[in-house]
């Protein structure tokens, strides 16, 4: 019943009394319609809080700009360090579009380079160095994730490890450089390339004057965020006890009674930008409703259809194909279970097979980064993997 079928209703009736009557009763069926609505939408927004996965606001997002148009997606993607400055221990920071292992072995030993400046062309002999700056920005982040609570999922960066730094004891270039070239290997590789990702650190200060905590010793300060769809983590610091959402919006614990400035990292939730160059990458889980159901479940079964599950839960697995999983077996690619990795008397082993839809220099790190999410979903197992060439 709605309150077009009773208007209706009433049209219809002729005799006065009886419309009385039935108003009298059609006015209670009218406040029951309304109180259904109204526990409807309450219900069907709780699914909704429910159901929605909240460390979507937490997830990495990688790319690759040119540092004049790193500016351009500003809104959603950062430098991952905003001021680079020279050093005089490099000659210039290249990025290689190679494999991972042939990125490794561009790390042992010498390499033989074309140096081209404006001073000319140069044959010289120079070490490549990983550029530890930017592993170091994301183990930043993880501590602070940890700080605050927030579950640290595998970060999925290829593009930080195809960074490396020119050093050369023989040469120091007086112009500037306009490209390098290996001599003897077919590699591309780019100049003035920074990495990007979706974390902007900035300061917040608490406009609202900070009110007593619970334990009536702490304060708490509230923090009006400025894009209330993303994630946000707190540098913590000695006077800072706790931080959680609110509806006002972060809530900060902290001795101290007055206003002041907070370190943040926003971590800002996917845009629909169009990423040039290189595409773009993250550590995406679909929330479908299976993988919900396992995540709540107190015991997960140990099945190869939940472990194919879990690879194609992810957006990075799209270009891979899982072809078999062998029990026993062990492959080049193995997962870090970092400091709780243990090997056992008689732990069993599991061989992921992947194979490719279609080419790509970051397809190692495809099947690196699944067997490392399989691995800290059966820590009690040895997951290794291994990618089979591409059938013609």
């Amino acid at each position: 019943m709605d309150e077009s079928f009773i208007y209706e209703r009433l049209k219809a009736l002729s005799s006065g009394v009886e419309r009385s009557e039935y108003r009298d009763i059609s006015k209670a069926f009218q406040e029951i319609i309304r109180y259904n609505r109204g526990a409807l939408q309450e219900l069907e927004e709780n699914l909704r809080r429910e159901l929605k996965d909240v460390s979507e606001r937490f997830y990495l997002y990688g790319a690759v700009a040119p540092v004049g148009d790193a500016s351009i997606v500003n809104d959603f993607l950062f430098p991952m360090l905003p001021e680079e400055e020279a050093a005089a221990d490099r000659i210039a920071t290249v990025f290689c579009q190679c494999s991972r292992a042939e990125m490794a072995e561009l790390f042992e030993g010498s390499q033989e380079l074309v140096v081209e400046t404006e001073d000319g062309t140069f044959e010289i002999t120079a070490t490549l160095r990983p550029c530890r700056r930017f592993q170091k920005k994301i183990e930043e982040l993880q501590n602070v994730f940890y700080d605050n609570g927030v579950y640290w999922r595998t970060p999925y960066l290829p593009y930080v490890d195809r960074f490396g730094d020119v050093t050369s004891d023989t040469f120091q270039p007086q112009t500037p450089i306009r490209s390098i070239r290996f001599r003897e290997r077919d590699i591309p590789v780019s100049l003035d390339l920074i990495p990007l990702w979706n974390v902007e650190p900035i300061s917040l200060k608490c406009t609202i004057f900070p009110v007593p905590a619970i334990d009536e010793w702490n304060y708490r300060h509230t923090l009006r965020l400025p894009f209330v769809q993303d994630g946000y983590v707190v540098r913590m610091e000695q006077a800072i006890r706790h931080v959680y959402m609110s509806q006002a919006g972060l809530e900060i614990i902290s001795e101290e009674k007055v206003q002041r400035e907070f370190s943040l990292y926003r971590i800002a939730v996917r845009r629909d930008i169009n990423i040039p160059h290189y595409p773009l990458t993250s550590n995406f889980r679909r929330m479908r409703h299976i993988d919900r159901q396992a995540d709540n479940a107190l015991f997960r079964p140990r099945t190869r259809a939940e472990i194919a599950r879990i690879v194609t839960s992810y957006e990075a697995g799209e270009s891979l194909e899982l072809l078999q999983i062998e029990e026993g077996g062990c492959g080049p690619i193995g997962g870090d279970a970092g400091l709780y990795h243990y090997s056992p008397m008689g732990r069993e082993k599991f061989l992921l097979l992947f194979r490719a839809r279609r080419d790509g220099f970051l397809l190692e790190d495809q099947v690196y980064f699944l067997v490392q999410e399989v691995q800290n979903y059966y820590p009690q197992f040895m997951i290794t993997g291994r990618l089979e060439p591409k059938t013609p």
